[in-house]
């Protein structure tokens, strides 16, 4: 929440958060699990281990010689093998052929690819497919020179989806095409199969659980050890850089598109390990987090109010709220406070606000105090990690997820190492608010947008709340793990300077999709006017928001429609470098999300498809109309910055 030119600031006593009496409307305005992965296509079930994974940051190995990389693995079913698939390395121009092997080491079947492109998977189809018998170990393998690996993957963990399971894991022979049977701590070597189930057979996809496979032996070192060992006399491993989430089911879809994976936390089952969000439907595919900050309910009639524009969940709540209003009507809320009727609602806890710019990056000692309070470092070093520390441990430790918002600290005035720690060390689902539309400051100081590289006449765009997202998504990513990234968007005049902007319901729409587009995880709409025609805390609810009610129910409507769609991985292409873009499959369809970028994207533009993505037209979602796919591309008008459109292709 904006403050540094609004005068409205937070103090929080231990265990609640309070806000001051000079502040306008101050009440109110402050793995070792298994991995399952299904794969549905037609009428018949296709399964592959890791055609969801995010494979971005495996490491490449330096190892040159030729190698036979395979899995090991079984199907409970019998079936049928239709393809290899294997992981490229960018610019690999050794020859690759796939194998097929039954436990003997007899090859089973052996197949070139009929075309390559420059990296990421590359599916081989077997002609005629292999026949597999249940119960049965096989192996597929592919032969190369240049390969990428992570170690430890199978150390204590078993992929399986549907009746697959591995074997052990990663094998590999040096020497050229052999059957590969050494192993090597556990490692994958990123080999991946298409299988469908025999139609007698076929039974729906569903993730279990069973015990983590037993380390693999070392029969011998690794292609990477290896070399290593007689260098330097040990060998060094490398590291495991993938950064999906093990156990995480994304929903079913097609596995024809030879693109990576956009990185991420794991989607919905990301909140499987917090009871109370898993029980309130945060681990749910049909569940989308819509929430509103700051707010206050004491009777039904608020919650109605909020529902109707689509809300789902409450961000922080003023302490006169009654969450037992909350709990029964069926919301969520994030708190900071522990409040006497707090329940199962509270699906996780606010650690607190802005901490990044109000105490700064330091590990001095906070002295309890808040803006306004006097002084808020003892020394002066910055304090913000320390006040981070001791907020989130006055909160209580049960299980529920940690969420904190940042703000310019972040975004703009802070290194790379000093907002990272922010971020990382003490969340489990982390925001920032910058208000592109609105903000009087932030398109003209030299420190704030400028620093970011947002010239002012390219500053109110919807594309940047993109660059929010990138920002904190980058950020995110430093410590080798993910979190859910969520949205702030304005829906009126957030600051006190009365010539501000205000923001309008088609800026409204087109900051919320741009913001999905750039892999938010949710969206929390700042719900109070400090300055403009209309002061209000309750913009959503109240006559001040008359104007740009519609576009946020109806934007809230699409999104709930389309949760199961937003909250699949999704692929990692471009399809025009003016536009904001996102690909994603559902359902045996493909749906691209496309808007103008932060530089233009505006009038007629062309979206080119990627290879196996196909069709004749394409529907155009919430618009009534079709557009024609021509030579592998759809040309569409986008109107003004805002504008997007949603397209919807089914092969």
């Amino acid at each position: 929440m904006p403050r540094s030119h609004a005068g409205r600031h937070a103090r929080r006593r231990r265990g609640k958060l309070v806000f001051t009496v000079a502040a306008a409307f101050s009440m109110l305005a402050a793995a070792t699990v298994v991995t399952a992965y299904a794969v549905t296509g037609g009428s018949t079930d296709s399964y592959s281990f890791f055609a969801t994974e995010d494979v971005s940051g495996v490491p490449v190995d330096s190892d040159d010689r030729p190698v036979e990389l395979g899995l090991k693995f079984k199907s409970s079913k019998a079936g049928k093998l239709s393809a290899v698939r294997f992981l490229k390395v960018t610019n690999d121009n050794s020859a690759h052929r796939v194998s097929v092997w039954n436990a003997s080491g007899q090859r089973l079947a052996t197949a070139a690819p009929a075309s390559e492109s420059r990296s990421g998977w590359q599916q081989v189809t077997l002609t005629p497919a292999v026949q597999l018998q249940a119960g049965q170990d096989y192996v597929v393998s592919y032969t190369t020179s240049k390969y990428r690996a992570t170690e430890d993957y199978f150390t204590s963990r078993t992929a399986k989806a549907g009746p697959l399971t591995t074997v052990g894991g990663g094998v590999y022979k040096y020497g050229g095409s052999a059957f590969p049977t050494d192993n090597y701590k556990g490692s994958n070597y990123w080999v991946d199969v298409v299988f469908k189930q025999d139609p007698k057979t076929s039974t729906p996809a569903k993730p279990t659980t069973q015990s983590p496979a037993a380390s693999p032996s070392a029969t011998t070192a690794s292609p990477s050890a290896s070399a290593s060992a007689s260098a330097s006399g040990s060998a060094t491993p490398s590291p495991s850089a993938s950064s999906s989430t093990p156990g995480t089911v994304p929903p079913a879809e097609a596995v024809n598109l030879d693109l990576p994976r956009v990185p991420w936390e794991g989607g919905p089952s990301y909140y499987d390990k917090f009871a109370q969000a898993k029980s309130y439907n945060f681990s749910d595919a049909g569940f989308f987090p819509l929430g509103v900050w700051f707010e206050s309910v004491q009777a039904d009639s608020d919650v109605a109010k909020d529902k109707a524009v689509g809300l789902n969940t409450y961000i922080e709540m003023t302490e006169n709220t009654d969450m037992n209003v909350v709990r029964k009507n069926g919301m969520r809320a994030m708190i900071s406070h522990k409040s006497p009727t707090l329940g199962s609602e509270t699906v996780g806890w606010l650690v607190t606000d802005e901490a990044d710019m109000w105490g700064g990056p330091g590990n001095g000692e906070w002295t309890g105090n808040w803006p306004g309070q006097g002084d808020i470092c003892k020394t002066k070093d910055s304090c913000g990690y320390d006040v981070m520390s001791d907020l989130s441990a006055d909160l209580p430790n049960d299980g529920r997820l940690r969420y904190a918002n940042y703000g310019k600290g972040v975004m703009f005035w802070q290194n790379d190492k000093q907002a990272a720690d922010f971020v990382n060390k003490y969340t489990d689902v982390v925001s920032n608010d910058i208000y592109w539309y609105t903000d009087p400051h932030v398109c003209t100081a030299p420190a704030e947008g400028q620093g970011f590289g947002v010239p002012e006449e390219t500053c109110r765009r919807s594309a940047n709340y993109g660059l929010t997202m990138d920002r904190m998504r980058q950020l995110d990513a430093t410590d080798g793990k993910r979190q859910p990234v969520y949205a702030f968007i304005e829906v009126g005049h957030p600051f006190t300077e009365n010539d501000a902007p205000t923001i309008n319901g088609n800026q409204i729409a087109g900051a919320v999709m741009n913001s999905l587009i750039h892999e938010a995880r949710g969206i929390i709409y700042f719900n109070h006017n400090f300055g403009g025609d209309c002061v209000s805390q309750h913009v959503l609810r109240e006559k001040c928001g008359d104007a740009v009610r519609p576009a946020v129910t109806e934007t809230n409507k699409r999104i709930t429609s389309l949760a199961k769609v937003l909250n699949s991985q999704s692929y990692d292409w471009k399809f025009n470098p003016q536009l904001d873009t996102m690909l994603k499959a559902q359902d045996g369809s493909y749906y691209i999300f496309a808007m103008p970028g932060r530089d233009g994207g505006t009038g007629t533009q062309k979206l080119k498809m990627p290879a196996g993505l196909t069709g004749a037209t394409a529907e155009v979602l919430f618009e009534n109309r079709t557009v024609s796919i021509s030579d592998g591309a759809i040309t569409d008008m986008f109107a003004a910055e805002y504008s997007y459109h949603i397209y919807k292709i089914t092969p």
